[in-house]
Formats: C-alpha cells, sequence, structure tokens
C-alpha cells in the first residue's frame, strides 16, 4: 500500500463562507479522500487564503517536507490557486528530491454545487502514488504541470492552470537561511517612466521586468535607466505570454540585450522572481 502524506496549507480548497466572503476553514480530516490501495495520512500546517503568502510560509513547507519525505511515498500539498505558482517555483528550485511533491487545489470550495475541490484532491493523491513522477508538479484539473512552470490563466474556470514554456530547473538552489534581500517585479505599460523603475530599484537587488510578446524595452529613457541599473544589478526581461521569450527576434529585444539586460527565455515573470531571489541569497 501507498503511503502518502497530504499538507494543507490553507486556499478556496479548504475555503467555508466566512459571512464576509470565502476564507479558508476546513481541516484536511474533512477533505481526505478514501482510495483503496493508498493510505494517507494529514498534516494540517497552517491556513491561510494563499494572498497571504510569504517567505516564512515557505520556510515551514519547506521544513516539512524535508522532515517528511523519508517517511512516505510521495506528498501532496493543498494550496490556494492566486500564489500557487509561487510556491511551486519555490520548491523546485529548491528541494533535492527522488519522491513527488504534488500541489493542488480548487476554484470552487468544497460546498459549492459541481465543487472541483474532491476531484483535484484525488486526482493529486493519484499522481503522487503512481511512481510516474518524481520532483515538484502541479496537478489539477486533469493537467500536470512541472513546478516551475505553473500559471494561472483563469480566476473563473476549473481548468485554470497551464504550462508556460516547459522550463526546467537546470541547478538546484538552497533554500535562503534568511529572507535576505528581494527582487523588484515591474510590468512595462505605455504609461511606464523609467523613473518607476528607478525608484521601484531603490532597497533591492535585481529587477525583473515583464514586457510585451517576445519582450523587449522602448526607445526612451526606459533604456538609459536600464543600462544604469544593469551596471549594479541582475535586471531579467520576460513576458506575460506563454511560451517566454526571444530577446534576439527584434530590435527592441536586442536593445534589452545591450542595455545589459537577461533574457528571461522559458521563465514566466514568477519563476523569475523567484530564482533571483533564491540567487541573491544563497
Amino acid at each position: 500500500m501507498k503511503k502518502i502524506l497530504m499538507i494543507t496549507t490553507g486556499g478556496t480548497i479548504a475555503g467555508m463562507n466566512s459571512g464576509y466572503g470565502l476564507a479558508p476553514a476546513l481541516l484536511g480530516d474533512s477533505l481526505k479522500p478514501d482510495i483503496e490501495g493508498i493510505d494517507t495520512t494529514i498534516l494540517d500546517l497552517y491556513s491561510i487564503d494563499s494572498t497571504d503568502v510569504m517567505p516564512i510560509h515557505w520556510r515551514k513547507l519547506y521544513n516539512s517536507l524535508n522532515e517528511n519525505l523519508p517517511l512516505y511515498d510521495g506528498i501532496v500539498i493543498l494550496h490556494g490557486t492566486d500564489t500557487m505558482a509561487y510556491t511551486g517555483a519555490v520548491l523546485a528550485f529548491t528541494l533535492e528530491i527522488d519522491k513527488p511533491v504534488i500541489l493542488t487545489g480548487s476554484m470552487l470550495p468544497p460546498d459549492a454545487p459541481d465543487s472541483d475541490a474532491q476531484p483535484n484532491i484525488e486526482f493529486a493523491v493519484r499522481t503522487a502514488a503512481s511512481g510516474e513522477y518524481t520532483g515538484v508538479y502541479l496537478a489539477f484539473a486533469g493537467r500536470i504541470i512541472g513546478g516551475a512552470d505553473i500559471v494561472k490563466v483563469s480566476s473563473m474556470e476549473k481548468d485554470a492552470f497551464r504550462s508556460y514554456a516547459g522550463f526546467e530547473p537546470k541547478k538546484k538552489c538552497a533554500f535562503p537561511k534568511r529572507n535576505g534581500r528581494f527582487p523588484a517585479v515591474v510590468r512595462l505599460t505605455p504609461f511606464t517612466y523609467g523613473l518607476d523603475i528607478s525608484a521601484l530599484a531603490e532597497d533591492r537587488a535585481g529587477i525583473v521586468i515583464e514586457t510585451y510578446g517576445a519582450g523587449g524595452i522602448p526607445d526612451n529613457e526606459i533604456t538609459l535607466v536600464v543600462s544604469e541599473l544593469a551596471k549594479i544589478m541582475p535586471i531579467v526581461i520576460t513576458s506575460p505570454c506563454l511560451g517566454g521569450t526571444d530577446l534576439g527576434k527584434y530590435e527592441v529585444g536586442r536593445r534589452a540585450l545591450d542595455a545589459g539586460a537577461t533574457d528571461g527565455d522559458k521563465r514566466s515573470t514568477v519563476c523569475a522572481a523567484v530564482e533571483m531571489w533564491l540567487k541573491m541569497n544563497q
């Protein structure tokens, strides 16, 4: 019989109506699936809306995973969907494992009509017990997505996640001993000024700039600001579009490279920000 640990952290998948909106309230025993051939143990680690997730929660989860992985064939993590991609990336970059760690959540709370909570839990537990996966993955609405490649594309549909560009970390990072320094994340728009980027860069050790399409920066003071900042900190260019960036494709992309920025390539904005945070705190 396969032994699976199911760790709960809150989210819609544990949600109930508080009278002021949905909030996590259910513990793991009420969500535990009954699947033949799989012995599922519950660990209620914390219970928060994933909007409230901070590095302190990743540290607690990371430590719990390292403590419990030797005792089980795999681990399932119930998590809110809004910061699922961040947690997936943190774990994918830091966990040195030969077992499955499977994230899942739901778009509807368990007591909602036609809820996806229990189907996703069962899908995740079966995936963890299948023996087909090693490493960190999201199991959601029938899809299996690598932990560092998660992107949420809908706030309404049950099939809410996609694989961004197939990215997998080639090198692991140590989990930071302290939260340390954080990157700034900037979304480029036609209303963005160079001063906006300079201001966000203060007291930060790096910047991720989410641009457009295949990536690039405009021919204005933003290029000058990027050129100056790139002398003292890493700057990574990403895209909101599935598939990632290719800064060699257009002149605006080559402009970013000439200014000293790095091509995010197949890294989503979330993935690039997480990787930068981890690397700057080694």
